[in-house]
C-alpha cells in the first residue's frame, strides 16, 4: 500500500510513509522557558531546583532543554541544538527527529531567562557558617613543613568529599599552639578528614559536641574534632627500652620500624609505644655520611665525611655498603640500614 499524502514510498504509519508522517505535524512541546541561574561567586548553575559545580552554561542549558521538552511519539529519535538570541533573550533550538532512516528538523524558539543569585553554599560561607572545626595538634611542636604538609592533606581530602558533598567547604584556617584550626561546612565530612588524617599520620581523634542552637526545628550541634599527632614522624629514631628502630610508617595504630641492630622490619602498636614508653634519639636529617675504610673480624671502621673523624663500629646483622649513613645517640652509634618502600 502506497502512502496516501505523497503516493510514492510505502505506507508505514497511519497509511503514511515515514517522511510525511514526520512532516504531518509537529512532535516536540518545548518547555515555556529555560531559566538558568547562576552563582557569581563561585560559577555555580542551577537548573531546576539543583545546583551544580564544575558545569559549564553551554551543558546546562542543552540538559534542561532535553529534561523538560516532551517528545509525543516515542518511535521518535530526538537530538538536541540551539543557538542564543542575546537581543531577544531566546534560544533558537533544533530538534533533530529521527525515525528509523528519516529525518526532520523542528524548530522552536524557547525564551531564556538568566539570573545571577548566590547559591546555598555561597550563602552560608558569606554568613560564617560552618559546623565542624578540625583542630590538629602534636606531642610535640609542628615544623613548618609539617604544618605545609597536613594543610595539603587536608585541602585535598575537602576536594575528594566534594564531590559527595557539593555544599563542603572550609570557612577559614587559623593558626593555632604550634597547630591549625580548620572550620568546615560539614559535620559528616569533618569526621571522615579527621579519621583519615588518623589514619595517615597516626593521629589520635576526639569529638567533642556543643549545641549550636536549632536548625529546622531540631537541635543543631557543632562537632570539634581534635586530632593529636604522635611527636615522633617517618624517619625519625626511636629507643623502646634497649632496642634502637628507625619509624618507615605509621598508619591506622600500627608503627612500622626497623631494628638498627639486625635490619629487620618491626611493628609495634602506637597503644604499646605509649604504655611502655620511648624516646626519640634522633630525627629524620640527622644522620651523618660515613664511608668505610676496612673490615677487621667483627668490626667495621669508616670515617665520618662531616669532620672527618674515623671510628669503629661492630658489623650489625646486615650488610652495610661502602658509603652509607650513622646516627648517634650520646656515644653509641647506629648504622642506617637501607630503606625499602613501605
Amino acid at each position: 500500500m502506497k502512502c496516501v499524502v505523497c503516493g510514492r514510498n510505502e505506507a508505514k504509519i497511519n497509511g503514511l510513509c515515514e517522511e510525511c508522517y514526520l512532516n504531518s505535524r509537529n512532535y516536540i512541546k518545548p518547555p515555556r522557558n529555560v531559566e538558568i541561574i547562576k552563582c557569581p561567586r563561585c560559577d555555580g548553575i542551577r537548573v531546576g531546583n539543583t545546583w551544580y559545580y564544575g558545569k559549564i552554561l553551554e551543558d546546562a542549558i542543552a540538559e534542561s532543554l532535553e529534561k523538560n521538552s516532551k517528545i509525543l511519539d516515542d518511535r521518535i529519535d530526538v537530538k538536541i541544538q540551539y543557538s542564543v538570541i542575546n537581543t531577544q533573550n531566546m534560544l533558537d533550538v533544533d530538534y533533530i527527529l529521527k525515525l528509523n532512516n528519516v529525518e526532520k528538523v523542528e524548530k522552536h524558539l524557547v525564551p531564556f531567562i538568566f539570573k545571577k543569585q548566590l547559591c546555598p553554599r555561597c550563602s552560608r560561607y558569606s554568613g560564617d557558617y560552618f559546623e565542624s572545626i578540625i583542630q590538629l595538634r602534636s606531642d610535640g611542636r609542628l615544623k613548618d613543613d609539617e604544618l605545609l604538609d597536613l594543610e595539603e592533606f587536608v585541602f585535598k581530602n575537602v576536594d575528594i568529599e566534594r564531590k559527595k558533598n557539593p555544599d563542603l567547604y572550609v570557612l577559614k584556617k587559623e593558626s593555632r599552639d604550634g597547630g591549625m584550626d580548620f572550620y568546615l561546612s560539614s559535620n559528616s565530612s569533618g569526621r571522615v578528614i579527621a579519621r583519615k588524617i588518623a589514619d595517615r599520620y597516626g593521629a589520635t581523634v576526639r569529638e567533642s559536641p556543643h549545641l549550636a542552637g536549632v536548625k529546622e526545628g531540631k537541635d543543631f550541634y557543632r562537632i570539634t574534632f581534635s586530632v593529636r599527632l604522635p611527636d615522633y614522624r617517618e624517619g625519625d629514631f626511636i629507643k623502646v627500652g634497649n632496642n634502637a628502630y628507625m619509624v618507615v610508617a605509621i598508619r591506622k595504630g600500627q608503627v612500622k620500624v626497623i631494628n638498627l641492630k639486625n635490619g629487620y622490619v618491626e611493628s609495634i602498636t602506637q597503644k604499646d609505644l605509649r604504655d611502655g614508653g620511648y624516646r626519640i634519639f634522633a630525627r629524620k636529617g640527622d644522620e651523618v655520611g660515613a664511608i668505610k675504610l676496612y673490615e677487621e673480624g667483627e668490626y667495621i671502621h669508616f670515617m665520618e665525611t662531616k669532620n672527618y673523624r674515623t671510628l669503629v663500629i661492630k658489623k650489625p646483622f646486615f650488610k652495610v655498603n661502602r658509603e652509607f649513613l650513622i646516627v648517634l645517640d650520646g656515644e653509641e652509634i647506629y648504622i642506617v640500614p637501607e630503606t625499602m618502600n613501605f
